[in-house]
């Protein structure tokens, strides 16, 4: 394995030269669009979070509709009963 040192010679050719400024290039434009982005996101307006009112509310509303479910499940079951009695009265 060779030390580096100040003797140590690299060669480059133009392909890797190229390479690596276009790669230096590219990395500097996607530093400076993120610090754009950073900055716009400074600027938007912070979000409030959600009201204990508005949480509360969507809870009940779930719970009855949670509880409307079984009563049409409920409400089924007793027609099916039903159409099977009319059925046998027939």
């Amino acid at each position: 394995m060779s030390k580096l040192s100040e003797q140590t010679k690299i060669d480059l050719t133009p392909k890797n030269l190229v390479t690596i400024i276009l790669l230096v290039i590219s990395m500097t434009g996607m530093y400076y669009s993120l610090q754009a982005q950073i900055q716009e996101a400074k600027l938007l307006p912070v979000q409030a979070p959600i009201n204990s009112e508005i949480t509360d509310a969507l809870i009940k509303t779930n719970t009855e509709l949670e509880f409307i479910k079984q009563e049409l499940s409920d409400v089924k079951q007793q027609l099916q009963i039903m159409e099977e009695r009319l059925y046998e009265l027939k």
